[in-house]
């Protein structure tokens, strides 16, 4: 496919982060690359898969659908289930060889009703709320429950887990967290034991357990941005992603003419005003903020206007050489030049993992091997 917006996925960073992960972590625990959310905008089959080769021996994702979704490419991999799986999906789920997330006790009683119908043993994971207070069974519910779920014909209790609220930013909480994790599984002998995403993956390793979940670092962003990075690790991760497009027309417009949609840019002086195939429609933010800037032959070129659903318009005056088919870079570099998803979360008053994760299917993605290319 012809593609004038693209979002570049270098594969040799998503496998150098996941080493970095795994070589930091040690032999003894396993990594689950969290694959959710199309990879988070990188795209779920091709990071899964360099993920793999790079030592992840897990797989996480939201829904059963994202699951099956990999399924049906071949990956073989463990796959947890992280979100809720209804009943209504569970067969699907055991169909697949999906690991399911429970914390319900009538939601285990009926998986393993439709285990034992299909002939397979459901493999789950117990949830523990732990401070989040989103899913799972709170901790003086974890005993009665996880031997419940022992008890319950055709599942395997297979592991236990809880997700930390606050691992980059709230220290004092996050002991807390851990403590009361401690506290709820003290004396059950399960075989996969996991906190840590990737903010606590690098801030905190007594709380490694079996297994980390590893979301935005494998995609070689930050998990603590605004906050100056609480691991060295943070400054070796390699951005994965670039997103790119091209200038699909050049215009100069005199003082006082009005750009988009509304008119509520107007030019202050003669400017020279481009024309970018990218807007809302893309995931490029239209308001209440957009992504402020962009790049242009190595230089900064403000946005201007109200980005449109499939356009928007970028000032390029001060670029005199700009031309139709220019490389535009709106995430990544371009020469020595650098706007990182950080930069744009900021701008935007939000976070690197909205950024990319926004990014709809329509900008096309291009998979590449740095590594390859420099041998």
């Amino acid at each position: 496919m012809i593609a004038l917006t693209r979002a570049e996925i270098d594969l040799s960073a998503i496998r150098h982060n996941v080493h970095l992960i795994c070589r930091h972590v040690g032999k003894r625990v396993q990594v689950m690359a969290v694959v959710k959310a199309n990879a988070y905008g990188h795209g779920a089959v091709s990071v899964a898969r360099a993920a793999l080769e790079a030592g992840a021996t897990w797989l996480g994702v939201a829904s059963v659908g994202e699951g099956i979704a990999l399924r049906d490419v071949g990956i073989r991999a463990p796959i947890l289930v992280l979100g809720y799986t209804p009943p209504t999906l569970a067969a699907e789920a055991l169909r697949h060889d999906l690991t399911l997330t429970v914390y319900d006790l009538s939601v285990v009683r009926e998986i393993g009703r439709l285990a034992r119908a299909l002939d397979r043993l459901a493999r789950v994971h117990v949830k523990l709320d732990t401070g989040m207070h989103r899913l799972g069974f709170l901790p003086h519910e974890a005993k009665h429950a996880i031997a419940e779920i022992r008890n319950t014909p055709g599942v395997h209790l297979e592991g236990v887990f809880t997700h930390l609220s606050s691992a980059d930013s709230d220290p004092e909480y996050t002991q807390w967290q851990l403590q009361r994790f401690r506290e709820a599984i003290n004396g059950a002998n399960i075989a996969l034991r996991h906190v840590c995403n990737s903010a606590g993956t690098l801030g905190y390793p007594q709380a490694h357990y079996d297994l980390v979940r590893v979301g935005i670092a494998i995609y070689g962003l930050s998990p603590y941005a605004p906050l100056p990075p609480a691991s060295p690790l943070v400054a070796q991760l390699r951005p994965a992603l670039t997103l790119k497009t091209v200038i699909a027309s050049v215009k100069w417009l005199p003082d006082g003419a009005r750009v988009g949609y509304g008119g509520r840019y107007r030019c202050k002086g003669a400017c020279r005003i481009a024309v970018i195939p990218i807007g809302y429609g893309d995931g490029f933010r239209r308001a209440p903020q957009n992504f402020g800037e962009v790049l242009v032959r190595g230089q900064r070129a403000p946005v201007v206007g109200n980005v449109c659903m499939d356009q928007s318009m970028i000032d390029v005056t001060h670029i005199p050489e700009a031309q139709r088919d220019d490389e535009v870079v709106l995430i990544g570099r371009q020469g020595e030049a650098v706007i990182t998803a950080e930069e744009v979360a900021t701008r935007l008053g939000t976070i690197n993992y909205e950024v990319v994760t926004a990014l709809t299917a329509r900008p096309t993605r291009v998979y590449y091997d740095e590594a390859e290319a420099e041998q």
